[in-house]
């Protein structure tokens, strides 16, 4: 099992939608199954969005906080998820919906870190399953921030524009800080860049010192799917950033896989970090 986080930062980056391509297009040979959980802490868009409201029933990231406090965390934490397979398909693709409201988060402020702890145990005994975490622009600082220093990888969705670069510099620096006061090697840490804007993704993984995990394009048609519903006809599945998203998923599902075995290695055989693993293949790819 891995778990992967998704955070952002200000300038409207894409960050759900990159964590909801990811969810729909993750790879689940034999059985596997994959969790995405909306912990943006400034509230949760996809059922609203995506789903179009048409959830029945009451479920979501809220309950988690009474959950915790009664001791029944991870028994209440399956309950809340839910199916977003295809139908007659088996339920692999599963949704804990996030907050309905950002004053919600206030008394979430203990339950991040033992969500995070659960996770890491999930991770220990739950093979089968992947979770990728959802941390919106805001939930990699603060509180919520224990799920990004936990995951195996914690993906920065960031655009090719000033803008993008200019926000995400503080929150890179912020987390490799956090990182490094917990103990936690920084090296975890990589881009999804969004094709939109005028640089180059090498420019933008110069400029903020990070290896590139994944590249998506911008594609407007088919991320407004995503964040307004819509089976989005007979080509969606094809469509660039779906084409494109499974790429990602395959990347970081093996990335993270990799880095558990690494981090959980006797420290004389561990291979080398993501970060060095990345950029010798750059370095491959360039000598070719």
């Amino acid at each position: 099992m891995a778990v992967i986080a998704f955070c952002g930062a200000s300038g409207g980056p894409g960050t759900t939608t990159t964590a909801l391509t990811a969810l729909l297009t993750w790879p689940l040979p034999g059985g596997r199954r994959v969790v995405l959980a909306e912990c943006d802490p400034d509230g949760g868009s996809v059922a609203a969005g995506y789903l179009e409201s048409r959830v029945f029933g009451d479920h979501g990231l809220h309950h988690l906080q009474i959950a915790d406090r009664r001791g029944h965390l991870e028994e209440v934490f399956w309950q809340q998820l839910l199916n977003l397979s295809e139908p007659e398909a088996e339920a692999n693709r599963l949704l804990l919906p996030g907050l309905a409201s950002p004053a919600q988060a206030a008394g979430l402020h203990q339950t991040w870190p033992r969500l995070a702890q659960l996770f890491r145990d999930l991770e220990q005994r739950e093979s089968g399953y992947d979770i990728l975490v959802d941390l919106g622009r805001s939930g990699a600082a603060g509180a919520a921030s224990a799920l990004a220093r936990s995951a195996d990888l914690t993906a920065i969705v960031v655009r090719t524009t000033l803008r993008a670069v200019h926000a995400a510099k503080p929150r890179v620096e912020a987390l490799r800080a956090a990182l490094q006061l917990h103990g936690r090697d920084s090296s975890r840490i990589g881009l999804v860049v969004i094709g939109e804007g005028p640089y180059r993704a090498r420019d933008v993984a110069e400029q903020l010192q990070l290896p590139i995990f994944a590249e998506l394009p911008f594609d407007e048609k088919a991320a407004r799917v995503l964040t307004h519903g819509g089976d989005g006809g007979r080509g969606f599945a094809g469509a660039p950033l779906m084409r494109k998203g499974a790429e990602m998923a395959r990347t970081l599902q093996a990335l993270a896989v990799q880095e558990h075995l690494r981090l959980h290695a006797p420290a004389e055989l561990r291979p080398s970090t993501v970060l060095r693993r990345l950029t010798k293949g750059a370095a491959h790819d360039t000598a070719r």
